[in-house]
Formats: C-alpha cells, sequence, structure tokens
C-alpha cells in the first residue's frame, strides 16, 4: 500500500496507466472526497485512498473491459454486458489489490460499486460515491447535481438518495432502464432516509 504520509500516493502510482483527462478527474474527486470526510469526521486517509483509486480502469475500452471481466472470470449481467462502462468499478477493485495497491476490504468494496452504489455501503463508501458525482465537471455538465452537492454537507446517504432519483428520472426521461443495483440501492436509501436513519 502506498505510504500513509503521501495524499496523492496511489494516484501517483496509478497515473502512468490513465489518461489526462481521467487523471484530472481522479484529482478533482479527491478533493471533494477530503471536504466531505472533514465534515463528516471520517478517516481521512481512506477516504482518499478510495477516491484516487476508484477509476484506474475507467480508461478501458468496452471491448476491453469485456475482455478483462472475462480474464479475471468476472460474472457480467447482461446489462453490463450492455454497458460495460459499468465493469470498470469491480475490475478496479480486482486489479488493485492484485497490484498489491490496496487490500482494505472496505476501501475494495467501495470501489467496485461506486457506479451504482450499493444498500449496505459505509459512510467512506458513500464519501466516494457522493464526491464522484459531484466533483466540478460533472456538476457544470449537469446543474441539477447541485441538489446532491447541497445535500452532502448535512447527510451522505440523503446525497445519494437524490442523485439516484435524478439518475432514475433522467434515464426513465430517455426510456432507458437503470441498473438494477442502483434501484435496490435507492430502494434501500428511501426507506432508511423516511425511517430518519
Amino acid at each position: 500500500m502506498p505510504p500513509a504520509e503521501d495524499r496523492d500516493a496511489l494516484r501517483v502510482l496509478m497515473a502512468p496507466d490513465l489518461p489526462s483527462g481521467l487523471v484530472e478527474h481522479i484529482d478533482r474527486v479527491v478533493s471533494v472526497a477530503e471536504v466531505l470526510a472533514r465534515i463528516h469526521g471520517l478517516d481521512e486517509r481512506r477516504v482518499l485512498l478510495a477516491a484516487q483509486g476508484h477509476d484506474l480502469l475507467r480508461g478501458l475500452s468496452k471491448p476491453d473491459l469485456l475482455a478483462a471481466a472475462a480474464t479475471r472470470s468476472l460474472e457480467v449481467t447482461e446489462f453490463e454486458r450492455n454497458e460495460p462502462v459499468l465493469l470498470h468499478g469491480p475490475l478496479g477493485a480486482i486489479e488493485l489489490e492484485a497490484r498489491g495497491w490496496m487490500d482494505d476490504p472496505e476501501l475494495l468494496e467501495a470501489i467496485r460499486w461506486h457506479t451504482t452504489g450499493r444498500p449496505d455501503y459505509t459512510p467512506i463508501a458513500w464519501a466516494l460515491f457522493v464526491a464522484d458525482k459531484v466533483e466540478p465537471a460533472k456538476l457544470e455538465r449537469w446543474p441539477a447535481l447541485e441538489a446532491v452537492a447541497e445535500e452532502m454537507e448535512h447527510s451522505l446517504e440523503r446525497a445519494a438518495l437524490r442523485y439516484l432519483d435524478l439518475l432514475h428520472d433522467r434515464l426513465a426521461g430517455e426510456g432507458k432502464p437503470s441498473h438494477p443495483l442502483a434501484e435496490r440501492t435507492r430502494a434501500a436509501l428511501r426507506e432508511r432516509t423516511a425511517a430518519g436513519r
């Protein structure tokens, strides 16, 4: 694992394998994640490691993602076969562990499902999920995400739910389905937030 004292250690290791635009995205996510860790009293080092590692394989093409899944014997759903970009989280987690760059199970799970979320996510995982959705370039492209950014200061789970609601509505408006895990996560978050948790 990278040295704890270097807040960008993992990202520096990854950089030679990543397109420059993706490195810039990761840096923006790290900056938002750092703020969220402080606001919500989370282990800053671990949140930043998850943020640095979340898009290790995001630069792969669709055919390469499917080939990597086959090589790693990763089960691919029909939904993921049609949208291979969804595999970059699970494959990235596998790759980080295989390279010996990360061995923290909680962080690996955060990275594995950072695109869809997961009902049993931890606060560190929610910090990564939300930071990835509201980094400045994404806010600029989709201004509706400002509602997520406003909510994230108060509750990571409510911010995540706000994002998943927005995504569901946008996809429905385009006649597209949501990922089944994103919908299960959305339902779980609705139940928890309605219960005041």
